[in-house]
């Protein structure tokens, strides 16, 4: 159906008409204008008097189309209107046509259009043919085209494939390049004209796609997603980062970033950061709330707020062995096992340490005054009995710093509940802790060359959970720490 634009202005509108009329007469071969078939006449009549008009009013109406462009590469076909439209109203700085052998007349009309005073150079105009049954054609040309812009000051190009012209299977194809290389799409859509082979003169609509992903995250974030779960939070944020600028609904992504941020710092111990990962999670959470499950959400709320709990100053010591814990279990679900070992190394000697310092009010693990137990002498020869019945090696003195099997062995010495509670009250109970110790102090990340392995891993993971369950009970919250544990995993969904 033919349908020629009205203009508001009603003189205007008589002219368009008329124009509109001769087109017509031109195309059906009832008039002459210049050389060539019917169609070729009607084509040159419609860039000499009627494509300024269009692309007028066509760019006043979509502002988006005012945004620069390094790059259109344009599928072409028979006609080479849908080109130079496209290059008209996107104006780029380089254009690329891609074309099928049969349809290689259309370049040089398109060269002729383009190339001149206010327009392209020769060295900005370049085309390519393909053959239209090969669809890996498109992909190449289009990405040898990137690579050759983009080598000159090191930057990526801004890009848009025009997917109106040529074969469908070269429309397909580019679009599938646009999708793999992250570029824009142009569609000029309107009503068809059977007779023009083309839409109605004055009913173009450009479909604009800054790219495929901008409508079909879901690829991008699949992928972000496994990042997140081998735990690459870091890499995950960046992913995550890109994705928020490219696809139309951002709140899962941006929520994600958020916790990838709140994730990385808790990983590394970065309790510096935590307040404003706290705080980022917190919006994003709040703005994505429609798009997570309940579950998610609950989770990521308690985990919110027990790392509130390790900001304080100093941080809580209670939280910060349920911390380590949780961050064991963490590395030892993604087979980091030598990092597994050493934060339950920690929890382990987190519980004893703590114990003394809470049963004896102002000692300290680190700079010990044994007088704020009992007596020195009395204090000394537990201890040095207590070395000699569990297998430890000959010590006369106490020790200046109290490590791990240093706080187990003066525990036993002075029949402490929590070694009654923990099992830890019989030699060899602390000749077995010796053991798991040096499972850890063995290791490459700790003093010496071996990796640890899953099931050493999980025997400290078995020993950290039994102390820090009885460590709660007697100093914790009434809550249980095997649970809480479980509700403080990492979450592995986006939704």
């Amino acid at each position: 159906m033919y349908r020629p634009f009205i203009h508001e202005n009603p003189e205007m509108s008589m002219v368009a008409a008329d124009t509109d009329t001769r087109l017509r007469q031109i195309l059906r071969g009832n008039e002459q204008w210049g050389d060539g078939t019917p169609l070729e006449q009607a084509t040159s009549f419609f860039l000499t008097n009627m494509l300024d008009d269009v692309v007028a009013r066509v760019r006043d109406e979509n502002p988006a189309l005012r945004r620069p462009v390094d790059l259109l590469i344009s599928m072409s076909g028979f006609s080479p209107l849908t080109t130079i439209l496209s290059y008209e109203l996107i104006r780029p700085a380089r254009l690329l046509v891609i074309y099928s052998a049969q349809a290689n007349t259309s370049v040089d009309v398109i060269a002729s259009h383009v190339i001149g005073p206010n327009r392209l150079r020769f060295q900005d105009f370049s085309h390519r043919s393909v053959d239209p049954t090969d669809p890996q054609g498109v992909y190449r040309e289009v990405k040898a085209e990137l690579a050759r812009w983009g080598a000159s000051d090191g930057r990526r190009p801004s890009a848009v494939i025009d997917i109106t012209g040529g074969k469908k299977v070269m429309s397909a194809a580019a679009a599938l390049a646009a999708w793999q290389l992250n570029l824009g799409l142009c569609y000029l859509d309107g009503e068809y004209d059977q007779e023009f082979r083309r839409v109605v003169p004055g009913d173009e609509r450009p479909l604009l796609l800054d790219n495929p992903t901008a409508l079909f995250g879901e690829q991008e974030m699949a992928a972000a997603l496994e990042t997140f779960r081998g735990g690459g939070f870091s890499s995950a944020h960046a992913q995550y980062q890109e994705l928020c600028e490219q696809i139309a609904e951002p709140g899962r992504a941006r929520f994600m970033r958020a916790l990838s941020g709140l994730y990385r710092a808790w990983c590394d111990l970065d309790l510096a950061s935590l307040p404003e990962c706290i705080k980022a999670v917190e919006v994003a959470r709040k703005a994505a709330h429609r798009e997570l499950t309940q579950q998610t959400s609950w989770r990521v709320a308690e985990q919110l707020t027990f790392l509130r709990s390790l900001i304080t100053d100093p941080p809580d010591p209670a939280a910060l062995l349920v911390c380590f814990h949780v961050l064991g279990k963490h590395y030892a679900d993604i087979g980091r096992h030598d990092f597994a070992a050493l934060l339950f190394y920690r929890t382990i000697e987190g519980c004893l340490s703590r114990r003394l310092e809470l049963s004896f009010r102002e000692f300290s693990c680190k700079r010990p005054d044994y007088r704020l137990i009992s007596d020195i002498d009395k204090v000394t020869a537990a201890y040095q009995q207590a070395v000699v019945d569990t297998g430890g090696k000959d010590n006369r003195e106490l020790p200046s710093r109290v490590s791990l099997i240093h706080a187990a062995v003066l525990l036993y010495s002075l029949d402490d509940e929590f070694m009654l509670k923990a099992k830890l009250n019989t030699p060899s109970a602390i000749a077995n802790l010796r053991d798991l110790a040096e499972i850890r102090n063995n290791s490459v990340l700790a003093h010496g060359y071996r990796t640890v392995t899953p099931d050493q891993s999980d025997r400290l993971r078995a020993r950290a959970e039994h102390l820090l369950s009885v460590f709660w009970q007697l100093h914790g919250t009434r809550t249980n720490v095997r649970a809480l544990c479980e509700r403080l995993k990492f979450v592995d969904t986006d939704r």
